[in-house]
């Protein structure tokens, strides 16, 4: 409904604000019936901020993981609030009721953002090139390998089979990731355009798929300063952790070796010229050459082939 409101704009950057901006009214229009108490008002302002992050910037016209991280930060916390079930430790919301939610919510989330990337061309936000998993996504890909591990029939490797991708498609969220960049990037042989995704689909299991993807959307999106900078943490998603690296102590000595006592550096450190109490007498330090011109300065050195 707000694409089609917007459809009429042309492309430049009023035209993505003013989606955003008509979002941002629907947004504040379905919470008018709400109840005024404050604690209401902050989760639903924590939420419609998840929300509007969505979809990419309006400004710079990008669109990338962190946009896509922010809505599944926005689903996260309408589960924590109970929209999707009891989030009590005796009965959270069960794996089957999830699978549900993730495949069809996810679904229809692709769709509004496969079309905001076409119609406003948005940029790939801080996107690898072909070395990436995908310009904009990620995460549709995890749940996509989840999804087909319960399904011995297909193997990683069945994307390359068209007739599989063109009929399983709307079944299966990793075809029908695959098959759109594949039409989006036609004529293009597909390890060259995805060579990530090629090389993934060598792997012998849905579930080595999984296990990879997820370890890589940690490393290269909730690992990244520039991504997790612009999340907003309330009351629902709360900044609450322990940091999962230990800090980094600054060394009192350098260069120190515990094989020689408490010497740093240890004998084989020590300047051939250094006499103290530690290290080994004066006459027992081995002598640099002298140089064959007797003039206290070495002589130039020779490339073997110059003449």
């Amino acid at each position: 409904e707000i694409l089609e409101q917007c459809s009429n704009d042309g492309f430049h950057a009023a035209s993505l604000e003013n989606y955003n901006n008509l979002s941002d009214k629907k947004s504040d229009t379905d919470n008018d019936d709400d109840t005024n108490h404050e604690d209401e008002e902050n989760i639903i302002t924590e939420l419609v901020t998840y929300l509007h992050d969505s979809f990419g910037h309006p400004t710079r016209l990008d669109y990338g993981t962190g946009h896509e991280s922010s809505f599944f930060v926005f689903l996260y916390s309408l589960c924590m609030i109970g929209c999707f079930g009891s989030t009590t430790d005796k009965e959270p919301p069960t794996p089957a009721r999830l699978k549900a939610i993730t495949l069809s919510i996810t679904t229809q989330y692709l769709k509004v953002t496969r079309g905001l990337q076409t119609d406003y061309m948005l940029e790939p936000a801080g996107s690898h090139g072909v070395w990436g998993l995908d310009d904009y996504h990620c995460l549709p890909f995890y749940f996509g390998a989840c999804q087909l591990m319960i399904d011995d029939e297909y193997k990683p490797s069945s994307i390359h089979d068209g007739g599989i991708l063109e009929q399983l498609a709307e079944t299966y969220m990793y075809f029908g990731c695959i098959l759109y960049i594949k039409n989006l990037k036609k004529g293009v042989p597909f390890f060259e355009s995805s060579p990530m995704l090629n090389d993934i689909s060598h792997l012998p299991s849905w579930k080595k798929v999984s296990e990879g993807l997820l370890r890589l959307y940690e490393g290269e999106v909730l690992d990244k300063r520039q991504v997790v900078q612009h999340f907003m943490f309330g009351k629902i998603f709360k900044a609450s952790w322990n940091p999962s690296h230990q800090p980094k102590v600054v060394p009192s000595q350098t260069f120190l070796n515990n094989e020689v006592g408490d010497i740093p550096g240890g004998v084989c450190c020590k300047a051939p010229w250094a006499v103290d109490g530690h290290g080994p007498k004066p006459s027992s330090v081995p002598q640099a050459p002298q140089p064959p011109n007797g003039g206290g300065v070495p002589p130039p050195t020779r490339a073997p082939w110059a003449k």
